[in-house]
């Protein structure tokens, strides 16, 4: 005890002079005890000792520091994966509850059935027109714009469909209420579809970013089976439609809350190296965009005609269009019981398993790319070769009337037909890095969804014709897909190879065989070397640009 008896203190010089040696600062410090400047009194805690334990701390601290810091990360990356699910999953709910319903809504609205059929047609539509531009703002905006904006017009339009609620929802004022609803989802799904690519590179690593995407796809597949499954359900009867709106209202609105209050555009500290590198978000003057951002239209189509500059880009994109847009064919061939009352083998057994064993397919697929098992390529050509092959399966078996056979053949088809999305996206991505993703993305499935509508309209004329038609007419026209993407220059991947330069030696990336310079947040161009010659159509800025690669052998 240092208490000050004779005792302490004669433990006290000994406990000095046992440090002292190892400490030069606590031998000061016993000096001028005995000199009197500090005469009696015993520093509690040397300072050199405290550094020297805290240096030795430091490193274990950090490592600490940073294990926790990942293990949020990572966490916080599948709970933003789970908000953006629930809202897709909203989406194709609203999106697609009238498909399976239409004589139910016909009796309701007091409308013919093709009336009721374009209520879910007009997603299609205005996706086609909208979603150019909804990438435009989520590429200028950010990630989390684009889901708040998806999550607050699926709100808007869900209210629009039950305003006449305390008057009448039935009839023509019903349905008029009911179409315009659709019109302001559809420009909801605009947003909401084409975020998975945006989701994956602003939260996942490399080795998990087209899993991430495939989990998206299951989240639409899980949409979309909800809403032909639950619509019959709620809806037996034709004035419990209304229940059906209101309840998606509700919904819609639990959604847009969640989102407002949980979801984040991306991590404090980006996952890898490539999500630096992207065109840089704007977060503009207002929660709004303006008009001028809106309508945007010349550098919208300078963006566009510079992606199909790409080499690779067109071809990939048509037969990503003629897969997906037989893919979400087979959606309308399997649940519209109303337009195809005679054909007792497609029952909501087969669409069940078409969805739900496409779940698997399209994470195994993700799976077999991140861990490097196999390539985006060799995937993509599986799923297009193995979806045309499972159609033509899918005619034969339905000539056979076999159930078991008819069951198998969707689920090869829900298999290979999910695959496509998630594999075929994350390489545009590859290709066109370091390009605005989201505008990408969404010319990618508005193509999809135009081959969709030729399909769609293709398979309700077929049907006239034989129960087996739509599923041959897929077939032969969904085989088309697969030249054209083995014809693709889609083999080199620009993303992944900067990431392993830029991990190997710092290399700020030289992307390819090609030069892609960001003009500004909406517009990029992409040439090839050009052996120090001038191109009178590009930019003076990516002349000497590449003339300077080929001067000096620098990597941009």
């Amino acid at each position: 005890s240092l208490d000050g008896s004779p005792d302490g203190r004669l433990f006290s010089h000994a406990l000095m002079a046992d440090l002292g040696p190892r400490n030069p600062e606590l031998q000061s410090t016993r000096t001028e005890s005995k000199s009197g400047q500090s005469k009696g009194r015993l520093p509690c805690r040397s300072s050199s000792l405290s550094s020297d334990f805290a240096d030795r701390d430091q490193p274990q601290q950090e490592a600490d520091a940073s294990a926790r810091g990942a293990r949020n990360a990572c966490a916080g990356r599948w709970v933003m994966l789970v908000l953006y699910g629930a809202l897709a999953i909203v989406d194709h709910i609203n999106w697609i509850s009238f498909w399976p319903i239409t004589k139910r809504g016909q009796h309701f609205f007091g409308v013919s059935p093709m009336a009721v059929f374009m209520l879910s047609m007009l997603y299609v539509i205005v996706f086609i027109l909208v979603a150019p531009t909804s990438g435009q703002l989520v590429d200028r905006r950010g990630l989390r714009f684009g889901v708040l904006a998806g999550a607050f017009l699926n709100f808007f339009g869900s209210l629009i469909k039950v305003v006449p609620a305390p008057f009448q929802m039935n009839g023509t004022v019903g349905y008029i209420f009911t179409f315009f609803g659709h019109l302001v989802g559809g420009v909801a799904h605009s947003f909401v579809l084409i975020l998975p690519p945006k989701l994956a590179q602003n939260w996942f690593p490399r080795s998990s970013r087209v899993t991430a995407q495939a989990s998206c796809v299951g989240f639409n597949q899980l949409g979309v089976t909800i809403g032909i499954f639950l619509s019959p359900v709620i809806s037996d009867s034709d004035d419990r439609i209304a229940l059906l709106l209101l309840l998606q209202f509700i919904g819609s609105m639990l959604i847009l809350i969640v989102e407002l209050i949980f979801f984040k555009g991306q991590p404090a500290v980006p996952p890898s190296r490539s999500a630096t590198q992207l065109p840089r978000e704007v977060l503009g003057r207002g929660v709004c965009p303006t008009i001028k951002e809106v309508f945007n239209v010349g550098a919208l189509q300078r963006t566009i005609a510079a992606l199909f500059r790409i080499p690779g880009y067109g071809l990939t994109v048509l037969s990503f269009g003629v897969g997906v847009g037989g893919y979400y064919a087979m959606w309308v061939v399997l649940s519209l019981h109303d337009l195809m009352s005679n054909v007792e083998f497609l029952s909501t057994s087969a669409l069940l398993i078409y969805n739900f064993v496409g779940v698997l397919g399209a994470l195994t697929a993700g799976l077999l790319i991140d861990r490097s098992i196999m390539s985006h390529r060799f995937v993509a050509l599986g799923a297009y070769g193995g979806f045309a092959a499972s159609l033509l399966l899918f005619s034969l078996c339905l000539l056979s009337k076999n159930d078991s056979a008819v069951a198998m053949s969707c689920a090869l088809m829900g298999i290979f037909g999910s695959a496509l999305s998630p594999t075929t996206i994350d390489l545009l991505m590859e290709v066109t890095f370091p390009a605005p993703q989201v505008i990408a993305t969404a010319v990618a499935f508005v193509v999809g969804h135009l081959w969709g509508l030729i399909f769609i309209w293709g398979n309700i004329e077929m049907q006239h014709l034989q129960y087996y038609a739509p599923g041959l007419f897929l077939a032969v026209t969904a085989a088309l897909a697969f030249p054209c993407f083995a014809t693709a220059d889609n083999q080199e991947c620009r993303r992944r190879d900067y990431e392993l330069r830029a991990a190997q030696g710092g290399i700020r990336g030289q992307l390819g065989s090609g030069v892609v310079e960001i003009l500004d947040h909406n517009f990029f161009v992409v040439a090839s070397e050009n052996n120090g010659q001038d191109d009178e159509n590009l930019p003076s800025s990516l002349s000497r640009y590449s003339r300077s690669i080929e001067a000096n052998g620098q990597q941009a």
